[in-house]
Order: C-alpha cells, then structure tokens, then sequence
C-alpha cells in the first residue's frame, strides 16, 4: 500500500530552518495587492513576497494541504509541485489558511495562443512525464482523497457528509452508486424526469463506466492550472491548485476533463498527449455531468 502515510495535525508549521522566508502573518494577506483568484464566496488566493501563495476562504479543505505533504514522499524531476510551508485555522474568521511555495511561471491558459505546435508537444511531454509518475505510484485498497479521507471533487460533494455520496469507497460500484445519489439531489423543477434518469443511470452506470483500478488523480487539469517556464535546452513545468486530487478510477482524470473541453481549439487534442484518453467513459461522464449541473 502507498498510503503507509498519517495525515498531519492542524496547525502544521515547517520549521523555519526549512522556510525560504519568514512565513506570512494574517495581515500580510489580508492586504496583499497581488490577488491571483478571488471568489468572495469560496475562496481567495494572493502571492506575498517572493516566496508564498496563501490559499484561504470557507471552501478551503485540509485535504489540498494533506495532498501536498503525502506528494511530497513522491518526487519527479519532471514535475514540480508546490510545497507546503504551513496550515492553519485563522483566528480572525476559523477559515483554513495554506501557504503554499510561490512558483514562478507562465499559466498554460493565457500563453497557448502564442505557442508553437513545437513548444505544445514540448511541454505536453513533460507533463506526460509527471502524470505517468503519479498515475504510478502505488494505490491504497479505496477511492477517495489522501488519509483516507472522502472523495474531494465536487460530484461527490454533500452538505450532510453522507459517505454513500462522499466516500471514501471501496470499490467503482460504489463510486458510481454515489454519482446516481447525487443525481437524485437535484432540485430541477422537474422531479421525475431526474427520477427517470437516476433510475437510467442505476441500471447501466456501472456498464457505461467499467471497473477501474484507483490511481492518484489531480482531478482539475486546466491550462490555468499548469504553469510553464523555458530553459535553454528544455521547459520546466508546475501543476498546481491540488485541492480536488485524490484516488480516483483510472479513467476519472481523462474523463472530468472532457466534460469541461470547450472544443474551441486544439487543447482536447494535446490533452491526449499526457493523459490517456477514455472515449467510451467520457462520453458516458460528460452526459451524467451535464444532468448533474444543466
């Protein structure tokens, strides 16, 4: 089992030996003019100094921050994670706070216009390289997120905390019984022709889907997500924003990708490059996605 692995207790703070600066005090976030993402409702993301990003609002969960530290047993040359300097509850609101290495980059999302078909498969390849990496690592005996904690991404979001919709599961049927349960949360107007599709999906999910071994997923592969800087003779590459990763069927991070493909330019095509493509299950996710969320 790879997870031979104990979560870290809340507050957890890297010695300051292990530090590149002094870490962040609450204020110092609080008024940082250099805001990245900010959703007043979920969660906001500012960079201090040279060295820190700080994550924090109410959607912020202890699993991005657990995700980081179990990533850490596992390095690739190939692919840079960020490190987690420190996490705790601040005093001021009890909100999670997560500061996290600054990694210096351009974002896949706004330079892809300007790139060469050469430098996409350049850097597609080493993606491909880092994702094979932590497709490779070992899985534990359930599908769910590090620690053995419930599945993060938000399908499997309940407000209860139900863990026949949250997980952790112990095996794709029961992943897939979770998706039918939240499927019937839905308050569309139309109530039975969600208890129609529910029971559709009840009968052949399992069928449309397959059984797929776990493997460690980042779950939220966006250009936005996947940061990028040339070298003289190579290109180093970051994935960021972990908070959805977690032990998911194999075909899970091909699959939730492809609900959210555009198909207004050639980034499903290059997306193949490094994630192994699942006609058959995305098609399947894509139309269960869309009954989720439309």
């Amino acid at each position: 089992m790879a997870e031979d692995w104990t979560p870290a207790r809340i507050p957890f703070l890297r010695p300051p030996s292990r530090l590149p600066a002094p870490l962040p005090k609450e204020r110092d976030f609080l008024q940082s003019p250099v805001v990245l993402r900010e959703d007043v409702s979920h969660h906001r993301v500012v960079a201090v100094g040279e060295h820190f990003i700080v994550k924090h609002g109410r959607g912020v969960e202890e699993i991005e921050g657990q995700t980081l530290l179990f990533l850490e047993r596992f390095p690739n040359e190939s692919l840079t994670v960020p490190r987690l300097f420190a996490m705790w509850r601040m005093p001021s609101t009890g909100h999670l706070c997560l500061v996290m290495e600054r990694i210096h980059g351009l974002d896949l999302e706004s330079a892809w216009p300007t790139l060469t078909n050469d430098d996409k498969s350049a850097i597609c390849a080493k993606i491909k390289i880092g994702i094979d990496h932590l497709r490779s690592i070992p899985p534990p005996g359930y599908y769910g997120g590090v620690g053995s904690a419930k599945l993060p991404h938000h399908l499997f979001w309940d407000q209860q905390g139900n863990k026949e919709i949250c997980g952790p599961f112990q095996n794709n049927s029961d992943v897939h019984a979770a998706l039918v349960r939240r499927l019937r949360m839905v308050d569309s107007g139309a109530v039975d022709h969600i208890t129609a599709k529910a029971k559709f999906y009840g009968r052949h999910l399992d069928t449309m889907l397959g059984v797929h071994s776990p493997v460690l997923s980042h779950s939220d592969l966006q250009r936005k997500n996947i940061l990028f800087k040339k070298t003289v003779d190579s290109v180093e590459v970051a994935i960021i924003d972990w908070e959805a990763a977690g032990w998911y069927p194999s075909y899970w991070e091909y699959a939730i990708s492809f609900c959210t493909f555009q198909w207004n330019d050639d980034w499903p095509q290059y997306f193949e490059e490094f994630v192994e493509p699942w006609p058959k299950e995305a098609a399947a996710m894509r139309m269960l996605y869309q009954d989720l969320w439309f």
